[in-house]
């Protein structure tokens, strides 16, 4: 599996090995470890040039997600038994696809709502491998079934990020270890 990130902005620093492992982590989560994912991080013009051309709306928003592969009518993950991953390799049939997400976006959002980036990332991240998954919002139902999908991803991405916090041991205590 590999997650490639590229950073195409400049204003937000990125801690790129900590997201990197936070997304490995989400598509675990998600059931999809060994696929590879591609995310861009990109200047608010360069999304709304990107959001004008794909979606027809010439402004700006917080995250795209672009599927490597078709989706079957509105079965999201029909992917996975897609004929056309039979005549892929291993390698070019596990790509799920590329996000890009708006950092200035996401960081204005955040101050209006009083929240931490490093809180609102892998709520993003999850709404945006449900979208290369093929789940979407349109609709109230398809909106259900992708609400439910992000918080069976996000709970267990907190569960495992719970279990991985090791309290940190001071003086005689570290010694017994």
């Amino acid at each position: 599996m590999v997650v490639q990130l590229i950073n195409q902005q400049r204003s937000i620093w990125l801690p790129l090995r900590s997201l990197r492992h936070q997304l490995s982590t989400l598509l675990a989560c998600a059931n999809y470890p060994e696929w590879d994912l591609g995310v861009h991080f990109i200047p608010d013009t360069q999304m709304r040039q990107l959001n004008r051309q794909y979606r027809g709306r010439d402004k700006t928003t917080d995250i795209l997600s672009f599927p490597f592969h078709p989706v079957h009518g509105h079965a999201p993950e029909s992917m996975l038994t897609s004929p056309i991953l039979e005549g892929l390799g291993e390698m070019e049939g596990r790509n799920l696809g590329d996000m890009f997400l708006s950092l200035e976006y996401v960081k204005r959002d955040c101050c209006r709502n009083n929240e931490g980036l490093v809180d609102r990332l892998p709520v993003l991240f999850a709404h945006g491998i449900c979208h290369l998954l093929g789940y979407d919002h349109e609709a109230d139902e398809d909106y259900r079934s992708m609400r439910d999908k992000e918080r069976r991803i996000l709970e267990t991405y907190h569960a495992r990020m719970a279990n991985n916090r090791r309290p940190v041991l001071k003086g005689r205590e570290k010694e017994k270890e």
